[in-house]
C-alpha cells in the first residue's frame, strides 16, 4: 500500500480509471444483451417532464427582482417588512406627448385639445380581468377620494370649454399667470415641470405628459396578486388605446412597467423559434463528422439517435426541476442550445471508440463493451467536471444563476445517461447494420457495401480521416517548433494582457430596458421619454414602524428626516408627499399641543402628541394625508412619506447612489424602524454584491475542478496548469464582455461561472493525453494533439454551430448569451490547442509511467480479461509512449467541448 502522497494521488488516479473501466465493461454487456429494453428509457424518462410541466405555470418566473436580485439582500428584507404591514409599493402609467412630427410646440389651442380628448379616452377604458370589468377608478391610487395624477390639464382645471376659447398666447399667460403651479383634482399642488418641458424664452411647450398612479398591491390583500394583476390589465389596455388611433398633430407615446415586461418579454419567443435551424445544422455537422465515405459507413441515423438523446435529456431536465420545484425562466431557455452543444461531444467520443480499427474486428458483445471502456473514462471526466461546475454556480445566491445551474447539473448527468444508455444501443445496432453491409436509414443491403460514395474504387477502412493527417503532420510539427512555441506563448501572453487590462476597464450596469427588441415599439417610448425627460423618474417611500411616536427623540428624528428629504437633491424637487410639516403648522395653532423646540426641532410635547395627531387627522388638513398615516386605537401605528426619484441620470452607479442616499435619510428615525424602498432597489442592491457572489461562484466552480482533476490527473502541476489556464480563459472571456460592448451584470456573469466546467473539458484532456505517455516533450505534446485534437476542434465547432441560429437574436439574454459563449469557445480552443500543448512540453511533467516506476508502484487498473491486448487499446493511464504515423488512423478520443 503507497504511504507517501504522491504514491497515494497515482494509486487513487488508477483505482478510479480501473473502476470506470470495468464498470464500463460491464455496462457494454448489458447493452448487448438488454438492447431492446434499453431503447425504452427515453419514453421512461419523458414521464417525469410530462408531469413537471404541469408546474410551469405555477413556477414560472418573469419579475426580475426574483430573478436577479441575490436572496438575502436589504431590498428582500424591506420588501418583506413592508408587505407585511403596508403592501407593495406604487406602480405609474404614463403617457408622453410631443408635437408631431418634429416636436414643435404643443402649447396650442388646438393641440390642447386634443391632449384634453386623449385624457377623455384614458379615463374612458374599461378593462376587463377575471370577468371584473373596471376603469382606472378601479386601478388608480386615490386622494381625496379621486385618482392621484398630474396633467398639464390641471392649469386649466380640465375645463374644455376655456380650452377652445383660448388663443396660444392666452394657453402661454394662463401659466404664467398661476406662476406654474396648479392644484391637481386629488388636492395637491404641482409645478409645471412635473408635467411639460417647456421654453419661457420662446413660450413654448416642447412635450407634456400624464402620470397616474396606479395600487399594485393594497394591505387587505397581501396574499393576492390580483390587484397588481388588474392594474396591469389596465395600463396594457392603455398601450394599446395610445398605439391604437392617431391624435391629430401630436404624437402620444404610453409608458409603464407593464408594458415595459411585456416588450421585454416578447422577443423570447421569436429567438426559440430558430432553434430548429440550430438543431438542423447540428445534426448535418455530426453526420458528416461520423460518417465516412461509404453507403454502408454513413451514420445520419447516429447523428439523428444523438439528437434525440440529447433533446430528451433537455425535456427530463426541465420536467426533473419543475417536479423539484425550481423555478422556471426565460434565461433557463438557453439551456436549450448549451446542452446540444455539449451532448454531441459524448457521441464524438463513443462512436470513435466504437469504430477503431482493432474494436471493429470483435465479435459484437466484446465489440460494444470494448468501446463503452475504451470511452468511459473520457467521457465521465467530461461529464464530471461540467456537473461539478454547475453544482457550484447551484449554490450561488443570485435566484437565476442558480436555477440556471440547477438545471444544468440536471440536463448534463440525464444527458450522459441517455449517451450510455439509449444511444449507445442505437450505436450497436448500426454496428450490426454495418456488418451486414446494410445502407444507413432504410437497412436495405448494398449492392457494393465497400464502394465509395464520392470517387471511384473501394472505401479504404484503415485510412485516417483529414483532420487527423492535418494534426499529425502538418499542424503538431509546426506548432512544437522552436519559433512558432515562442510567437504563440507571446500571442497568448498578448491576449492574457488585454484581458486584464480590458477587465479593470469594464464596468457594472443592467437595465431591464435592455431586454426590450430593437425593433419593439416600445423603443420610440424610450427614445422619446430619454430625448424630453431624461430618465424615468421612480417612485420611493419612507415607511416607519410602530413605536413611540409621541417620544422626543422619535419627534427630532421625524423632523430631521423631513429636512434631508428636503434637501436631498436626488429626488423630483417638491415631489415629496410628507405630512409632517403640516402637522407642525396644526400643531402650532393649537394652544392644547404645548409646542417645544428641542435640537433645533419644532415638536409636540409627549402628553399632547396623540390627541393633537388625531385631532389633525380628522381636520380637513389632515385629511389628505389619512392614506399615509394608519392610526391603532387613535394612536400612530405606521406613516409613509411618498417621493420621487430624479431621472436626471439613469445608469447604475447613480441609482445605486440615488438609493443609498433615501437610506441614509431613512436611518435617520431609526426609532421607529424607518426603511426607504423604491421598485428598482433589488436592481441597485443586486448591482453593490453581484461582484462578491461571481468570485465566489467561480471561487467554488474552480476549487471543485481543481480537486476532479487532481484526483484524475494524479499530479498537482498538471492540475495546476489546468486550473491557471481556466483563470486565463475567464479572465479573456470577462475582457471580451468589454471589448464586445457588454456590461458586467447578473446576465454576463453567468456565463462566467459557466465557463470553468465548459472550458475545463479541453484543457483537462490534453493533459490527460500527455500525461498518458512517455518520451519528449515535444514528442508528447504531438501525440496528445494527434489523438484528441480532433475531437476538442469538433466539439467546439458543434458548439458554434448550435449558437450559430442567434447571432440575429432581438433578446438581451440571448444576445449576450451568444457573444460570451462564443469567446468561451473561441478562448478554449486557442489555449487547448495552442498555449496548453506548448506549456505541456516547456514544463514537461511526469508521465504515469514514469511516476509509477518513480514510485515503485505497479500498474493498478486494468487487468488482462479484455479481449484485446492492453497494449494494443492504450488507455489513458497505459498509452503506447512515442507517436508515429500508423497510429494515426486511431480515432481521437475524448473530449467534451465547450
Amino acid at each position: 500500500m503507497p504511504r507517501t502522497l504522491g504514491q497515494r494521488m497515482v494509486y487513487l488516479s488508477q483505482a478510479c480509471d480501473s473502476f470506470v473501466f470495468r464498470r464500463f465493461r460491464v455496462l457494454g454487456h448489458l447493452i448487448h444483451d438488454y438492447r431492446w429494453q434499453l431503447l425504452i428509457i427515453p419514453v421512461v424518462l419523458l414521464l417525469p417532464m410530462i408531469g413537471g410541466m404541469s408546474q410551469v405555470t405555477k413556477l414560472y418566473e418573469d419579475d426580475p427582482s426574483e430573478l436577479y436580485v441575490p436572496e438575502n439582500t436589504k431590498a428582500d428584507q424591506d420588501e418583506a417588512k413592508i408587505k407585511a404591514s403596508f403592501g407593495l409599493s406604487d406602480s405609474g402609467a404614463f403617457v408622453f406627448g410631443v408635437g408631431n412630427p418634429d416636436g414643435s410646440n404643443m402649447l396650442t389651442t388646438e393641440r390642447v385639445l386634443t391632449l384634453y380628448d386623449a385624457w377623455d379616452n384614458v379615463t374612458a377604458i374599461n378593462s376587463t380581468f377575471e370577468g371584473d370589468v373596471f376603469n382606472v377608478t378601479g386601478v388608480c391610487v386615490k386622494l381625496n377620494g379621486v385618482c392621484q395624477k398630474s396633467t398639464i390639464l390641471a392649469f386649466y382645471n380640465y375645463n374644455r370649454t376655456l380650452i377652445a376659447e383660448s388663443s396660444d398666447a392666452q394657453l402661454w399667460q394662463t401659466l404664467v399667470n398661476v406662476n406654474f403651479t396648479a392644484v391637481e383634482q386629488d388636492g395637491r399642488q404641482i409645478n409645471l415641470t412635473d408635467v411639460a418641458i417647456f421654453d419661457t424664452a420662446s413660450e413654448s411647450v416642447q412635450s407634456t405628459r400624464f402620470h397616474i398612479v396606479l395600487e399594485q398591491l393594497v394591505q387587505d390583500d397581501v396574499d393576492s396578486d390580483s390587484n397588481s394583476d388588474k392594474a396591469a390589465r389596465w395600463a396594457l389596455d392603455l398601450s394599446s388605446l395610445i398605439w391604437g388611433r392617431t391624435w391629430g398633430s401630436l404624437r402620444l407615446y404610453s409608458d409603464s412597467f407593464y408594458e415595459l415586461d411585456r416588450e421585454a418579454e416578447a422577443p423570447f419567443a421569436d429567438d426559440l423559434a430558430v432553434l430548429p435551424i440550430g438543431y438542423f445544422l447540428l445534426v448535418m455537422y455530426a453526420t458528416m463528422v461520423l460518417s465516412r465515405n461509404s453507403l454502408v459507413h454513413t451514420h445520419g441515423s447516429l447523428a439523428s439517435a444523438s439528437f434525440l438523446a440529447v433533446c430528451i435529456a433537455t425535456l427530463a431536465a426541465f420536467g426533473l426541476g419543475l417536479w423539484f420545484e425550481i423555478p422556471f425562466s426565460n434565461v433557463i431557455l438557453t439551456l436549450a442550445f448549451l446542452l446540444l452543444g455539449l451532448g454531441t461531444d459524448d457521441t464524438f467520443v463513443l462512436v470513435a471508440a466504437f469504430q477503431h480499427p482493432d474494436v471493429v474486428k470483435l465479435e459484437p458483445r466484446e465489440r460494444v463493451a470494448e468501446a463503452m471502456a475504451r470511452a468511459g473514462t473520457s467521457i465521465t471526466v467530461t461529464s464530471l467536471t461540467d456537473l461539478i461546475a454547475f453544482l457550484a454556480g447551484s449554490y450561488s445566491s443570485i435566484p437565476v444563476v442558480k436555477a440556471f445551474c440547477q438545471y444544468a447539473a440536471i440536463g448534463v448527468t440525464l444527458d450522459f445517461f441517455l449517451q450510455v444508455t439509449f444511444f449507445s444501443v442505437v450505436m450497436y445496432l448500426s454496428g450490426e447494420r454495418e456488418a451486414y453491409g446494410r445502407m444507413d436509414w432504410v437497412a436495405v443491403k448494398a449492392k457494393e457495401p465497400e464502394a465509395k460514395i464520392v470517387g471511384k474504387g473501394d472505401f479504404d477502412k484503415e485510412q485516417p480521416e483529414m483532420m487527423t493527417i492535418f494534426l499529425g503532420q502538418l499542424y503538431a510539427p509546426r506548432l512544437l517548433t522552436v519559433p512558432v512555441k515562442i510567437i504563440a506563448l507571446c500571442l497568448g501572453a498578448m491576449l492574457f494582457g488585454v484581458g486584464i487590462w480590458a477587465c479593470t476597464e469594464v464596468t457594472m450596469d443592467f437595465e431591464y430596458e435592455w431586454f426590450v427588441a430593437d425593433d419593439s415599439y416600445y423603443q420610440e417610448t424610450l427614445n422619446v421619454r430619454a430625448k424630453y425627460w431624461g430618465s424615468l423618474e421612480i417612485p420611493v417611500t419612507i415607511y416607519t414602524f410602530p413605536g413611540n411616536y409621541s417620544s422626543e427623540i422619535t419627534q427630532v428624528q421625524y423632523s430631521q428626516m423631513t429636512t434631508a428629504l428636503e434637501n436631498n437633491d436626488m429626488l423630483v424637487a417638491g415631489s415629496c408627499i410628507n405630512w409632517w410639516p403640516d402637522f407642525i403648522s396644526f400643531a402650532e395653532t393649537n394652544a392644547t399641543a404645548s409646542m417645544r423646540t428641542v435640537d433645533g426641532q419644532r415638536i409636540v410635547s409627549s402628553s399632547a402628541f396623540d390627541a393633537t395627531l388625531l385631532n389633525f387627522y380628522n381636520s380637513d388638513a389632515g385629511g389628505f394625508y389619512q392614506h399615509l398615516l394608519t392610526l391603532s386605537n387613535d394612536v400612530l401605528e405606521l406613516t409613509e412619506v411618498s417621493c420621487r426619484d430624479d431621472g436626471e441620470h439613469n445608469d447604475m452607479p447613480y441609482r445605486t447612489r440615488q438609493m443609498d442616499r433615501n437610506r441614509e435619510i431613512a436611518e435617520i428615525c431609526w426609532s421607529v424602524g424607518a426603511v426607504a424602498f423604491g421598485p428598482a432597489y433589488w436592481v441597485q442592491d443586486a448591482h453593490k454584491i453581484f461582484l462578491r457572489e461571481i468570485v465566489i461562484n467561480l471561487a467554488c466552480a474552480l476549487a471543485g475542478v481543481f480537486v476532479i482533476t487532481t484526483l484524475m490527473l494524479g499530479s498537482l502541476v498538471p492540475s495546476l496548469i489546468v486550473t491557471f489556464l481556466l483563470v486565463v480563459i475567464d479572465v479573456e472571456v470577462l475582457g471580451s464582455i468589454y471589448l464586445s460592448g457588454d456590461y458586467f451584470n447578473t446576465v454576463t456573469g453567468i456565463n462566467l461561472v459557466l465557463a470553468v466546467g465548459l472550458s475545463v473539458d479541453a484543457v483537462a484532456h490534453i493533459t490527460h493525453a500527455f500525461l498518458a505517455h512517455d518520451g519528449t516533450g515535444d514528442e508528447r505534446a504531438r501525440r496528445a494533439l494527434v489523438e484528441i485534437g480532433r475531437s476538442v476542434f469538433n466539439g467546439a465547432v458543434s458548439t458554434m454551430i448550435v449558437l450559430l441560429p442567434l447571432v440575429g437574436a432581438r433578446t438581451y439574454v440571448f444576445q449576450v448569451f451568444f457573444r460570451t459563449f462564443m469567446a468561451i469557445i473561441g478562448y478554449s480552443a486557442f489555449n487547448g490547442l495552442v498555449v496548453l500543448p506548448i506549456i505541456l512540453s516547456v514544463v514537461v511533467p511526469s508521465s504515469y509511467n514514469t511516476r509509477r516506476s518513480r514510485l515503485g508502484l505497479e500498474e493498478h487498473g486494468r487487468n488482462n480479461k479484455s479481449s484485446v491486448d492492453s497494449q494494443k487499446h492504450p488507455t489513458i493511464f497505459n498509452a503506447s509512449p512515442v507517436f508515429n504515423a500508423s497510429q494515426m488512423s486511431q480515432p481521437p478520443r475524448a473530449v467534451s467541448s465547450f
